[in-house]
């Protein structure tokens, strides 16, 4: 659970000042995890992507992406992973979206120029046995690293004066995800995301972006 502690009231503009995670002390149960195998079998028989969403409160055991790797390879599916605290453990996945500071901590490398964060992405893709990195570097855009590929430095779409940074970096992962399942290439599938992180982040509170402000957006940025 998430508490946000939030401060400000009218006419003051209200800001998050802390958040409070209270996370499970304990790892889920094995009936428990056999439930939650059947759910991604039955949901995933027709995916054509997955997109697994690890914030370390032990939900994604070794036991659990093991079966959604198996799940992915027999539907020919992509699989793209946020993790917050175990990234490489997630190996062999298409795509990867670590921050700026979760890249530099995973390598040991500074990450403080367009260079270096190539460098350290180069570094994590060979690691994770990865397709693509996209990194995300808040104010500065993203960062796409393609294994077989260059390197794309996309700025930040819209304004710098953010309202909320809540579930940007959702936000960016999903729409990463559409659109490599809807058959973009990794620019494209990059561009939307950083349109849609652009746009959520713009909002206050946790926010969602809707089909017709992609678009009015992507026509804007065109």
């Amino acid at each position: 659970m998430k508490t946000r502690i939030m401060a400000g009231g009218y006419p003051a503009t209200r800001q998050q000042v802390v958040r409070l995670d209270r996370e499970p002390s304990t790892e889920l149960m094995p009936a428990t995890e056999d439930a939650l195998m059947e759910r991604l079998s039955t949901l995933a028989a027709r995916a054509d992507a997955i997109l697994v969403s690890d914030y370390g409160y032990g939900t994604v055991a070794p036991r659990v992406f093991e079966h959604v790797q198996s799940i992915a390879r027999s539907r020919g599916a992509i699989i793209t992973v946020d993790s917050r605290y175990e990234l490489p453990r997630f190996s062999g996945v298409t795509a990867a979206t670590p921050n700026e500071a979760e890249l530099g901590d995973l390598t040991g490398h500074p990450v403080d120029d367009e260079r270096a964060v190539e460098k350290a992405g180069r570094q994590l893709l060979e690691r994770l046995h990865a397709n693509m990195l996209l990194v995300t570097r808040g104010s500065q855009g993203l960062a796409l690293l393609e294994r077989d590929g260059g390197a794309s430095f996309i700025p930040v779409f819209g304004t710098d004066e953010i309202a909320d940074v809540t579930g940007a970096g959702d936000t960016v992962i999903s729409a990463f995800t559409l659109a490599l399942a809807s058959g973009g290439t990794p620019l494209q599938a990059a561009t939307l995301a950083n349109i849609a992180g652009g746009l959520v982040v713009m909002k206050r509170g946790t926010a969602t972006v809707s089909r017709a402000e992609l678009r009015a957006a992507l026509t804007r940025a065109s």
